[in-house]
């Protein structure tokens, strides 16, 4: 009775339910099911969870769909979360190109799954997140600090070069008008 929790057994079994997508928008006619529900029962990648809208509880949201789920799969490239859904839209199992990572555009894409993000990843990404905002609110108030300076363009030889050539081409557009 007690012993699920989201469609994963005590042993790490995987609800039949859960090897299917569910939400795909577009079913790709190259999506091999039988590797796919092989990966989920292996546990090489997340099973097809019922996303849910709002979050609650402990879970975690894919950047890409905006649905939460008790645990998605790791880009093996940056470590992104990314629903087994978005995944299989992105890279279906019969495809002859490789996909790129969206999160770092790195070539060959590839995710694993390991489970439910541990406290120690958590606190990881918060902290993370804690020094993006940090930065941030610096680059704001030195931006409002440099605003009092009087900011100069600096002209490369180039764009100098360039608006010569445009003033020389009316001069002489303006010769050739004058003399025919």
């Amino acid at each position: 009775m007690g012993n699920r929790m989201c469609g994963v057994g005590r042993r790490g079994a995987v609800e039949e339910r859960l090897t299917r997508p569910q939400r795909l928008v577009r079913q790709p006619s190259n999506v091999d099911y039988k590797k796919l529900r092989k990966l989920i029962l292996s546990r090489k990648l997340a099973p097809c969870f019922d996303a849910l809208e709002d979050p609650s509880l402990d879970l975690e949201e894919c950047p890409i769909c905006f649905f939460y789920y008790p645990s998605l799969n790791r880009s093996r490239c940056c470590s992104k979360g990314i629903c087994t859904e978005c995944f299989l839209q992105m890279k279906p199992s019969n495809a002859t190109r490789p996909a790129q990572c969206p999160f770092c555009k790195t070539s060959s894409y590839a995710v694993e799954y390991r489970g439910a993000r541990t406290k120690e990843e958590k606190d990881l990404e918060l902290a993370e997140e804690k020094r993006v905002i940090e930065a941030k609110l610096r680059m704001k108030s030195e931006a409002s600090q440099n605003v009092d300076k009087p900011r100069f363009p600096k002209l490369s030889f180039f764009y100098l070069n360039f608006n010569i050539q445009l003033l020389l081409k009316d001069v002489f557009y303006s010769l050739h008008q004058l003399c025919p």
